[in-house]
């Protein structure tokens, strides 16, 4: 079996593929374990069990490159209305989560 250098670079190309997009699922699992966190801890309820991602970038964090992300989500503290939070990830650290203004 003979390899050529494209081929040695397309497999290189897939594994970096696949880390990347395990890592992404990874950090995505770990964000929205936090966010139910934080929601128990307030007394509210995160509606669908989800979040979706806004944007991210890379930033630069004491010398090293991580990716900076933002994530949405709804919540509720009555049943009645529907709120918006919002938290943000630098790599695996929580940078802060926000939560709407609602009824109590």
């Amino acid at each position: 079996m003979n390899l050529t250098l494209l081929d040695v670079c397309l497999i290189f190309a897939f594994f970096c593929f696949t880390l990347l997009a395990w890592q992404h699922f990874k950090i995505r699992e770990y964000t929205l374990m936090r966010v139910k966190q934080q929601c128990s801890k307030l007394d509210l309820q995160m509606l669908d069990e989800s979040i979706y991602g806004s944007y991210w970038r890379p930033v630069i964090e004491r010398g090293q490159v991580k990716i900076k992300r933002r994530y949405q989500f709804y919540f509720t503290s009555t049943g009645e209305g529907r709120y918006q939070g919002e938290i943000e990830m630098i790599g695996m650290q929580q940078s802060h989560i926000h939560f709407d203004p609602h009824a109590m």
